[in-house]
């Protein structure tokens, strides 16, 4: 009877076993766990403006702001000035879809822009360009000391503040990537 036992126990330990053993990696690829080598990123969903409020949501601004319309298809003065004020590029024809949050009220520097690239491959490149051609000065009365920009995918978020202001621009980053399942393809 004792050696039953034992063989129940040997059979039911090498059983165990087995089914603990890591996964190939193409198992997890089909089953959707894994590593982050092997494992499917979800694109951001919904649209800039429904994200840029989940962004706010996550970490809240201490002023009233909102959010501003932006017109990519306009190509007068007034609508490129205003492109290029809020994402630093001459032309629209790298963004598909874009929301802006910034100050109502008051001379505070805080912008924070949220595009959608026609081309994902170009995220990286469009958000070095935001970084490098916003204007943080762009208030006159006020000016951002801290500038950051970060993508997922096809979408870059840019933020620039005035650490007075009480936020840094890191915890905006960390709201986006909490809202991007928390992992980001790059911050620049």
């Amino acid at each position: 009877m004792k050696k039953w036992i034992a063989l129940l126990l040997a059979m039911t330990m090498a059983l165990s076993a087995a089914a603990c053993r890591k996964k190939p990696a193409e198992q997890l690829e089909s089953t959707g766990g894994g590593t982050e080598q092997t494992q499917q990123k979800t694109p951001l969903t919904g649209t800039m403006e429904e994200n840029v409020n989940k962004i706010m949501e996550q970490n809240p601004a201490e002023f009233m702001g909102g959010q501003l319309p932006v017109d990519l298809q306009d190509t007068t003065e007034e609508g490129l000035w205003a492109l290029k004020s809020f994402t630093g590029l001459d032309s629209a024809e790298k963004i598909k879809d874009i929301a802006v949050y910034e100050p109502m009220t008051g001379a505070q520097a805080f912008s924070l822009v949220l595009v959608r690239v026609t081309d994902k491959a170009e995220a990286r490149n469009v958000a070095q360009q935001m970084k490098d051609n916003i204007d943080p000065r762009k208030w006159i009365c006020a000016m951002a000391d801290q500038v950051m920009a970060a993508g997922y995918e096809d979408v870059v978020m840019f933020i620039m503040l005035d650490s007075q202001l009480g936020k840094t621009a890191q915890s905006y980053v960390d709201a986006f990537a909490a809202i991007c399942g928390g992992k980001l393809d790059f911050t620049i």
